[in-house]
């Protein structure tokens, strides 16, 4: 047990470090041109990564902090982008980043805030870092950690999430959670579906769902559903409790 505290407290002090450490540093300030433009990839790496609609935009601000370890780094860690009907925004690290040490450690990273054109279809992929998304037209994005909150969508929102909360407030489209391996779900106000695909751990809670609220798949957690315009159905459930309230339509769940 204490081989566990130990080694737990370890990589809590590792991540600590990540989130503080700015030994080298430079600032990044692009403009990429989205004229024509229909869809935008990002793909970012280690970081945070705050991305804003703004409005009767055709370019897309992008902002940013690199921190590195190793100053010969600072020329390896940049954002390469690219104009086009499919345009793109690429973070460049070095590999050697991910390597730590409890004596030491070395790293790399990018926070970034990227203003884009509030009319824009976003596909994200983020390795680690707060995912902060407000005010675009729809998205899709595959994170592996890091706590994820979106707000303010017009249309749907597609996620695949590895660790980490994830957080939906005020979606116009349809929700669908395709897969999540740990951290609660919550969401509210969401004028179309919610579909949960695969949960392994962790509460899924939704507040206020215009339509059909399911969860096809949940190993470990509670689900919460109150407030929701058609029906709600749990198809398969490990544990936890379920949790339904104020249900225009059916309610469906392993027990029922």
């Amino acid at each position: 047990m204490m081989n566990k505290i130990l080694f737990l407290s370890i990589c809590l002090f590792s991540t600590s470090l990540q989130a503080w450490n700015c030994s080298y540093e430079k600032e990044i300030d692009q403009v990429l041109d989205l004229e024509g433009s229909e869809v935008l990839t990002i793909l970012a790496g280690a970081g945070d990564l705050e991305i804003r609609g703004g409005d009767d935009r055709s370019e897309a601000v992008i902002r940013g902090r690199v921190c590195v370890s190793d100053e010969d780094w600072l020329a390896e860690s940049r954002v390469d982008t690219t104009r086009g009907k499919n345009a793109e925004v690429v973070v460049e690290l070095p590999e050697l980043a991910s390597s730590w040490s409890l004596m030491g450690s070395t790293y790399a990273y990018i926070d970034l805030e990227i203003i884009v054109p509030d009319n824009i279809q976003l596909d994200i992929k983020d390795s680690s870092g707060d995912v902060e998304i407000e005010g675009v037209s729809s998205l899709t994005l595959k994170d592996s950690s890091g706590d994820v909150r979106i707000e303010d969508i017009e249309g749907a929102v597609f996620l695949n999430d590895s660790s980490g909360d994830l957080v939906l407030e005020d979606i116009e489209g349809d929700v669908t959670v395709d897969s999540d391996s740990s951290g609660d779900i919550r969401g509210r106000d969401v004028e179309g579906s919610v579909l949960v695909r695969r949960d392994s751990s962790g509460d899924i809670r939704f507040i206020d769902v215009g339509r059909d609220f399911t969860v096809e798949r949940d190993s470990s957690g509670d689900i919460t559903a109150k407030g929701v315009g058609g029906n709600f159905k749990v198809l398969a459930d490990g544990s936890g409790d379920i949790t339904a309230s104020k249900v225009n339509g059916a309610i469906v769940t392993p027990e029922s």
